[in-house]
């Protein structure tokens, strides 16, 4: 059955669970997780991931398929795509001067780019050798929760509950042992199906929870050395009862988690997440405040916003925690109604230049090997879906069955645009798989083809969602 992590992980969640006391938690010394570089891997060689979401399904308009606003086909109400990008200016001050730089057409092409940004995207546009754009995905739903579960998984739910396990879990599930927080979901859903339990997501709202997770118990609590090792031996035992009772996994779910609460209470993790104010110079912490544009005498009101939470992914990284996270950088997108125009984008633009500052800081920053972390970063970006390309009676836009996506990073060729949307109506556009280029004869791009390929591209396996008859994205992929 589909494990969704429904109540975010606390210590006295975690403690009731595990059925003991504080105090057998803080011997992080005694009862030992599995070693650093078990059966040879070097956790500084991983593929990694980062999932960036943009919940309540996004105007592609503003961002990642964009129209000429000067062109009357796109600039008339009455058109089957309508841009809107004149009610968007007189809303917002940056999109009013994008539009005046444009020279009215809300398009942003840097010079040598294939790809055409929308005004949401100023900060994204300059990395443009780095992001592959997939036009034209078919998302088969208009509900929300489906389509942000489709995108998780890469597998179609099952009604409204989702199909398999979140990427994330995936990518994790490898060599969970290698990692104190081998899958880091923030704000976000988790799904695990049947992979092995401590790649299961450790899911947050944001830096608060970690405080409640991560700090040191009190040192009064901790067991004398007999008792703490009575309590691993207890946790650890290789019992008969044990291995019958484990039929289920619940044993081995029971031991995992125990293992990754050892490892959160030692305290030792803490350090790269106390978001405080005015941190020592040239700490990690205040460099991803720098990084991100936090600033660091009142940092708590950005620290919950995409920016905030785009940070704790880049320290978990660059800090070895996890291999994979999953981040929600944006919200607030379901813009029916009037706030559409003012909404839509600054929401947009906030989550951008959000992954913009994530990708900049893994490719400034090096891994224990000397190399940039990016080299080894994988990223997508997804929502729900997109928004229709007219504007409805109430000035907003509704729920639009074709979307987009970004992605990014190791093995993965850059500056390419995949798919497309019709001039016509925005509908999606089959396509040739091999070449990304629309065809007739070809077939529609769907999340699972984005799975696939993503998963490739890091060499990972993704047979887990061959019963989704994926396709891969050839022309995505560097030889």
């Amino acid at each position: 059955m589909t494990n969704f992590l429904k109540n975010r992980i606390s210590r006295r969640h975690a403690l009731t669970a595990l059925g003991v006391g504080g105090g057998a938690l803080a011997a992080g010394d005694i009862l030992l997780a599995p070693p650093a570089h078990a059966d040879g891997v070097d956790p500084n060689t991983l593929p990694l991931l980062v999932f960036f979401r943009f919940s309540g399904g996004w105007d592609t308009l503003l961002g990642l398929d964009p129209r000429d606003h000067t062109q009357k086909k796109y600039s008339d109400p009455e058109s089957k795509i309508h841009t809107g990008y004149d009610f968007v200016a007189d809303e917002d001050d940056e999109a009013e001067a994008l539009m005046a730089s444009t020279g009215n057409t809300g398009i942003i092409t840097p010079s040598g780019s294939n790809i055409s940004f929308g005004m949401a995207m100023a900060k994204m546009a300059p990395l443009y050798e780095d992001l592959c754009v997939i036009r034209g995905i078919d998302m088969g739903t208009l509900s929300h929760s489906v389509g942000q579960r489709y995108f998780l998984t890469g597998k179609f739910p099952r009604g409204l509950s989702a199909s398999g396990s979140s990427l994330s879990t995936f990518w994790a599930s490898e060599n969970p042992g290698l990692f104190t927080i081998p899958n880091l979901v923030i704000r976000t859903e988790m799904y695990n199906e049947g992979l092995d339990p401590r790649a299961s997501g450790l899911r947050i709202d944001g830096y608060q929870d970690l405080s409640t997770v991560l700090k040191p118990l009190n040192p009064d609590l901790e067991p004398k050395a007999k008792l703490a090792k009575a309590l691993a031996d207890l946790q650890y035992g290789d019992r008969c009862l044990a291995r019958q009772l484990d039929v289920t996994t619940h044993v081995t779910a029971h031991r995992a988690s125990f293992e990754k609460s050892i490892a959160f209470s030692g305290g030792t993790v803490w350090q790269y997440f106390d978001f405080k104010r005015n941190p020592v110079p040239g700490s990690s912490v205040a460099n991803v405040y720098d990084a991100f544009g936090i600033n660091p005498a009142n940092p708590f009101g950005q620290l919950g916003e995409g920016e905030g939470r785009a940070a704790i992914a880049a320290q978990a990284i660059t800090n070895g925690l996890s291999q994979a996270v999953s981040v929600a950088v944006a919200g607030g997108l379901d813009t029916h109604g009037d706030e559409w125009a003012a909404d839509q984008v600054s929401r947009q633009r906030r989550g951008w230049n959000a992954v913009a500052d994530f990708i900049s800081y893994m490719k400034n920053t090096l891994d224990p090997n000397g190399k940039p972390y990016w080299d080894r970063m994988t990223i997508v970006v997804s929502s729900d879906f997109a928004r229709t390309p007219r504007l409805n009676t109430r000035t907003g836009r509704d729920h639009f069955l074709y979307s987009a996506s970004l992605i990014a990073g190791n093995g993965i060729k850059g500056n390419q645009v995949v798919g497309a949307s019709s001039d016509y109506d925005y509908h999606a556009t089959p396509i040739d798989h091999v070449t990304g280029k629309p065809d007739e004869l070809g077939t529609f791009v769907r999340p699972p083809d984005v799975h696939a390929t993503l998963l490739e591209a890091a060499g990972l396996s993704y047979a887990q969602i061959s019963n989704q008859s994926p396709v891969l994205l050839q022309s995505v992929l560097k030889a």
